[in-house]
């Protein structure tokens, strides 16, 4: 499928979903199809889409970021029925199936390498575990920072209120993501993390901060 096939109209969505979250993704996809937008590109941010309503897809995602041979990956999938959609920066190769109705759903899933999709979540796991215990010491010396200059001014300085703030915010976002990768490994179906409502709040933070400096 490329961009310029059939492509009467085309619609931007920005979603953001991080590397493990291959799933939802692909749900989300499955579900734009179906009211007949068509995946094409998947950015970090951005998801492009071209309209069809004659024809419907079912989407999987291959999370890999250590292909040895891509020719010869991509083809054993186009062998089995997958047109490969892209491949993108975090590793993951989409791929569509166009949907069949009363085909049995199982039908339409790819089964890949299981130990590792389990390695590559545990390497992610890991990773956000160790930026949010770095965010819990900085939210700790952050506080220590905020009591010591109230102790000595007797008063609140609005630019040591502000930091533990924003570190605050980055402990539950990167906890949220440690706890969600855990769930994916226990087979689990973990609830959906907005992250750009997330940017929203930290960006109103970051504003009100600078705003209470310059006053």
């Amino acid at each position: 499928m490329k961009k310029n096939d059939s492509a009467k109209t085309v619609k931007k969505r920005h979603s953001f979903f991080v590397k493990w979250e291959f799933d939802a993704a692909a749900e989300e996809f499955d579900q734009m199809s179906e009211n007949g937008w068509h995946l094409v590109e998947c950015k970090p941010f951005t998801q492009t889409y071209v309209y069809d309503p004659h024809v419907t897809y079912r989407y999987q995602i291959d999370c890999n970021d250590r292909v040895a041979d891509p020719s010869r990956y991509l083809q054993t999938f186009a062998e089995a029925g997958w047109i490969p959609v892209m491949s993108n920066w975090g590793g993951w190769h989409i791929f569509a199936r166009k949907y069949v109705p009363g085909q049995p759903e199982e039908s339409y899933m790819i089964y890949t390498d299981e130990q590792s999709r389990k390695e590559m979540l545990r390497r992610s796991r890991r990773l956000v575990g160790f930026i949010a215990v770095l965010w819990v010491i900085c939210l700790l010396y952050g506080i220590y920072r905020l009591i010591t200059s109230v102790t000595q001014s007797g008063k609140l300085d609005l630019t040591d209120f502000w930091t533990p703030v924003l570190q605050a915010l980055n402990v539950y976002l990167f906890s949220r993501w440690c706890f969600s990768v855990r769930s994916l490994e226990k087979g689990n179906k973990p609830r959906r993390f907005h992250f750009l409502i997330f940017v929203a709040i930290v960006a109103a933070v970051i504003i009100a901060s600078l705003v209470s400096i310059l006053i």
